[in-house]
C-alpha cells in the first residue's frame, strides 16, 4: 500500500503525536508499504519532496508553539499527492494541513482515516473568557465531526479518547489501538556512557540519589504545579532527591518560581528542550516517571520512560488503567501520602536490590508489548478495511 500521512509537524518538532508518527512510519515501511509524510515548512518556499516527505511553504506561528501553517487548497500540493498514488489518506492534526487532507480525499477520491491524538476539552482554557461557554465545546465537536464524518474509520490510542469521540457524536468506525514506541532505541546498550558519565558530574548526581523525571510541554494540562506540590512534601525527608523536569512551553516560567517559592531549587532540575535522542539519557539515570496530568492519552513519553526501564508514577485515572501493568511499570496514586509512600518504596526497592540492571530489565520487558511493530500491524488491518469497504462501495455490493 501506499499511505500519504498527513500532519501538522514532524521530525524535528517533538510531541508525542510526532513520536507516534516517525514509530507508525517506520513500522509501515518495514512492512513492506510506502509512506509520503505531508508536512509545513516554514523554511522553504516551493513544495518539493525529498527522503519520502512533502514540504509545504508555511508561516511560523510564534505565539502557538511555533506552529507552522500552510494555505490548505494549494493546488501544486495535490497535484504533487496525485502524482504519488496514495491509497489511503491518513490526517494526523486537523489545522491546516488537516482541511488541505479533506480536500485532497475529495478531489481525488482517496479514502481517509483519521487518528485523533488529544481530549480537546482539556484545552478549552486556552480560550481565556471564553473558557466557561457550551459554545466553544460546541465549536470543538463540530470540528472533530467535519473530520470524523470525512473518514471511513477513526484510530484513537485510549478508551478516554474513546469516550471524548462518543461524547461529539462520532457515528464513523472508532478503533482504539494503544500508542508505541520503538523501544530498541531507548535501550542501554545504545547508551554511549561519556554522555552517562557527564551527565552525572553535571547535575552531581550520587549512586544513593534518588531521581525521578517528567518530560513534555511545559503547559496548564500537565497539572505540573501539582508535581511540584508533592515534590516538596516527598523531600521534606529526602535530601538525596532530584527531580528533572524536561521540556519548554508557556508554563515554565510560572513553575520555576513555584519552585524557588517551595524552596525546592536546590532539588528540581528544569533542563529546557531536550533532543529526542537525547533524551534516554535523562531516563537511564532515573528512579521513577512521574505524571500529575490527566490531559494524557496513552502517554509516549511514558512509554519510552517504561523502555527504558523506569516505573511510571501517576495520577489515578479511570479511562487510562490499561496503560500500565499496575506495581510494575506504573503505580497509581490519588494524593500526596500514596505519591510519598510510592517514591518511598521505590528508593527503598532501588536500595535494597543486589542487581538494579534486573529492575529494570522487568519493566523494559513489559514495554515490549507496546511495540511498534504490534501497533503498525493493527494500523495496517484497518487500512485493508477501509480499502476493502471503498471497493464494495464503488462495485455497488454490500454484504
Amino acid at each position: 500500500m501506499r499511505i500519504a500521512i498527513i500532519t501538522e509537524c514532524y521530525l524535528p518538532e517533538i510531541n508525542g503525536a510526532v513520536y507516534h508518527i516517525e514509530a507508525l512510519r517506520k513500522g509501515l515501511i518495514e512492512l513492506g508499504h510506502d509512506v509520503l509524510i505531508v508536512k509545513p515548512d516554514a523554511n522553504t518556499k516551493h513544495h518539493h519532496i525529498t527522503d519520502g516527505i512533502l514540504y509545504s511553504p508555511a508561516v511560523k506561528l510564534h505565539n502557538l508553539y511555533n506552529y507552522s501553517v500552510s494555505y490548505p487548497h494549494s493546488r501544486i500540493r495535490l497535484r504533487l499527492l496525485k502524482e504519488w498514488k496514495p491509497d489511503i489518506i491518513h490526517i494526523h492534526h486537523e489545522f491546516s494541513q488537516g482541511l488541505f487532507a479533506l480536500y485532497a480525499g475529495r478531489k481525488l477520491n482517496i479514502p481517509i482515516v483519521y487518528t485523533c491524538h488529544s481530549m480537546y476539552y482539556d484545552y478549552i482554557h486556552y480560550f481565556g473568557a471564553l473558557q466557561n461557554f457550551q459554545a466553544v465545546k460546541d465549536f470543538i465537536d463540530h470540528g472533530i465531526l467535519r473530520y470524523t464524518n470525512a473518514a471511513k474509520a477513526v484510530i484513537c490510542a485510549s478508551t478516554k479518547l474513546e469516550d471524548f469521540l462518543k461524547q461529539c457524536k462520532v457515528t464513523t468506525p472508532i478503533y482504539k489501538i494503544p500508542n508505541a514506541c520503538i523501544t530498541t532505541d531507548f535501550a542501554e546498550e545504545t547508551l554511549n556512557q561519556d554522555v552517562v558519565h557527564n551527565l552525572k558530574i553535571q547535575y552531581n548526581i550520587k549512586p544513593d540519589d534518588f531521581i525521578a523525571c517528567f518530560c513534555g510541554r511545559l503547559a496548564a494540562e500537565k497539572n505540573l504545579s501539582l508535581t511540584l506540590e508533592y515534590w516538596k512534601n516527598f523531600t521534606a525527608d529526602m535530601s538525596n532527591a532530584k527531580l528533572f523536569i524536561i521540556g519548554n512551553g508557556p508554563a515554565r516560567a510560572e513553575l520555576e518560581q513555584q519552585a524557588k517559592d517551595c524552596g525546592l531549587t536546590n532539588s528540581v532540575i528544569f533542563t529546557g528542550a531536550v533532543l529526542h535522542e537525547n533524551i534516554k539519557y535523562y531516563y537511564h539515570l532515573c528512579d521513577a516517571y512521574i505524571m500529575t496530568s490527566l490531559s494524557e492519552n496513552h502517554s509516549v513519553s511514558a512509554l519510552e520512560a517504561i523502555a527504558c526501564g523506569m516505573p511510571v508514577v501517576h495520577l489515578y485515572d479511570k479511562e487510562n488503567e490499561d496503560q500500565y501493568i499496575e506495581g510494575v511499570t506504573g503505580f497509581a496514586f490519588k494524593d500526596s501520602a500514596a505519591f510519598n509512600k510510592i517514591l518511598h518504596n521505590l528508593y527503598e526497592k532501588k536500595q535494597s536490590a543486589k542487581n538494579s540492571k534486573a529492575l529494570k530489565e522487568e519493566i523494559s520487558t513489559a514495554a515490549l508489548q507496546d511495540n511498534y511493530q504490534t501497533m503498525t500491524k493493527k494500523i495496517v488491518d484497518v487500512y485493508r478495511q477501509v480499502l476493502a469497504e471503498t471497493v464494495r462501495t464503488d462495485t455497488g455490493s454490500s454484504e
